[in-house]
């Protein structure tokens, strides 16, 4: 599986497909990366024109996390 692009608009998360490049709205579930104190990474596998693809959404943190 390739990655493909990415956007959030309107609060939705979006993926291109790699094949046809339609939009279409996905469901990224978080992703945890040690390490990293500003940026969460959410990733959502998804299928268009019969091709298993996934998107990487990268987002900035709202909150700070001290641990």
């Amino acid at each position: 599986m390739g990655k493909s692009a990415t956007k959030i608009e309107g609060g939705k998360f979006l993926a291109r497909c790699r094949k046809c490049g339609r939009w279409q709205e996905v469901s990224p579930r978080a992703e945890t990366r040690r390490g990293e104190g500003y940026f969460e990474e959410w990733r959502a596998d998804f299928r268009c024109c019969d091709t298993p693809q996934t998107a990487v959404f990268t987002l900035e943190k709202d909150y700070l996390d001290f641990h």
